[in-house]
């Protein structure tokens, strides 16, 4: 187990596997996509141009498999064993899913907040261009979010879409299992864009009680999506009937 104090060391305990970043020379003052990656993510990228050239069209089994042990990985950090995982490129290919599958035409609106990331916006914007009634909530403070949300839904709205953690500062939003009741309600669904949150706080879907939430997240070398009718996940989504 490595422990905060161990972290506070410096070279830091996990200088060690990002050795090819050279983050025991250098402060990296980064995020997102540039931040340092682990010398596993180049390992693993080897190695599935090693399987390619050695197994050619037969080497779709061990790239099953990996995609099976992504999903197993998921759904531990979610806590949600019984959950299904689906896999993308990036949150906004799972967000395309997910708003797909909407009865837009009978529920033309979208309850989110100003504070969603660029992937989310961007295209709910586009989407409101063309008379989608999309309805953005303030997202400061954090801790009211869940109730704007909750007064904004519904028998009109299709789906409210919120983060877990807001990319823009870092708050928490909690009570989100009120936003799921609220939705349930009116037959509404909720998704959860867990991306800032997966695998940097804890978020289980078990103790929030969003079990029957979509999920969207992921890490920067894999997307997913969880199911129950449509969950997603840092570059995940999660469909019940996909």
């Amino acid at each position: 187990m490595i422990t905060a104090e161990v972290l506070y060391r410096s070279p830091n305990a996990l200088a060690a596997h990002y050795s090819r970043f050279r983050v025991g020379e250098r402060l990296l003052l980064t995020g997102h996509s540039h931040q340092a990656w682990p010398d596993c993510g180049l390992r693993g990228q080897q190695q599935a141009w090693l399987d390619a050239a050695e197994h050619l069209d037969h080497k779709w089994e061990l790239a099953f498999n990996k995609a099976e042990q992504v999903r197993r990985g998921y759904a531990s950090l979610l806590d949600d064993p019984d959950g299904h995982v689906a896999l993308g490129s990036s949150t906004h290919e799972m967000v395309i899913r997910f708003l797909s599958a909407l009865p837009l035409s009978k529920r033309p609106r979208i309850v989110t907040t100003d504070g969603e990331f660029h992937s989310l916006r961007r295209q709910l914007d586009r989407m409101a261009e063309e008379g989608l009634e999309v309805v953005k909530v303030p997202s400061s403070p954090a801790a009211l979010v869940a109730e704007r949300l909750q007064e904004e839904v519904n028998d009109r709205t299709a789906a409210v879409i919120v983060s877990a953690v807001f990319y823009q500062t870092g708050q928490r939003v909690p009570n989100l299992d009120n936003v799921l009741k609220a939705c349930s309600r009116v037959g509404a669904n909720l998704l959860i864009d867990a991306y800032h949150a997966l695998n940097v706080v804890p978020f289980s879907l078990s103790q929030e009680q969003l079990n029957d939430a979509f999920v969207t997240g992921g890490g920067y070398t894999a997307s997913l999506a969880r199911e129950t009718l449509f969950f997603v996940f840092r570059g995940i989504a999660k469909c019940v009937h996909w």
